[in-house]
């Protein structure tokens, strides 16, 4: 895992597939990363930042209000360092590479896979036989990157392998086969792509002003 952060080019790839992903305008340079206008109920926008730099420092102490997040491919103490009192950390994340494409794995019986393309988006959805939906996920490619973004198993339906399938169904999508695949992880994601022969590039930091 990489301690210096994020090629600025690789991490403005994949936040404006991830925008593309999410129907979100496309991130903006500012103040050494990137600005994204999300404008939602949980979060007015947000700056994510290849590395540490003056930029991240100088912004958080100008930010007084809840909802507008920091974001640092760097670890979460290297963050927590140049926040101004009454900011909070969230979860851990890690921003990955994968290095192999994902081996093929029947799906469990009982459950059945649909895929669906509108544009550049890629989803891909599995159905247990009742018709509960009990995964999805999306893929987005453009000339840069291909990413994945938003992959969920349902609690009820963890370790079967649907997030395997769901990776290899939206990986088997792809028209560009040499640009690089990228995702962003939770804690508990980040041990399953590493299974999947996935690496770590760097952790995923977030902050934000505390919520009164």
């Amino acid at each position: 895992m990489s301690n210096h952060g994020v090629d600025p080019q690789i991490l403005n790839a994949w936040l404006s597939a991830r925008s593309i992903a999410r129907g979100l305008p496309l991130p903006i340079p500012a103040c050494g990363g990137f600005r994204v206008d999300t404008n939602s109920d949980s979060e007015v926008a947000r700056w994510v930042f290849p590395r540490m730099g003056p930029g991240l420092e100088e912004l958080a102490r100008s930010i007084s209000e809840p909802l507008y997040l920091l974001k640092l491919c760097g670890a979460a103490d290297e963050l927590r360092a140049v926040l101004p009192t009454g900011w909070q950390l969230y979860a851990p994340g890690y921003f990955m590479r994968a290095t192999c494409a994902p081996t093929a794995r029947p799906l469990p019986d009982g459950y059945a896979i649909k895929t669906k393309r509108i544009g550049t988006v890629l989803e891909a959805q599995i159905f247990f036989e009742t018709g509960v939906l009990a995964a999805s996920g999306y893929a987005v490619e453009t000339h840069d990157v291909f990413i994945y973004d938003r992959i969920v198993t349902e609690p009820a339906h963890r370790r079967k392998g649907l997030g395997h399938a769901l990776m290899l169904t939206l990986h088997a999508g792809r028209h560009r086969p040499n640009v690089p695949e990228l995702l962003v992880a939770t804690e508990d994601g980040q041990a399953l792509y590493s299974a999947l022969g996935w690496i770590t590039v760097s952790p995923y930091s977030t902050a934000s002003v505390a919520t009164p």
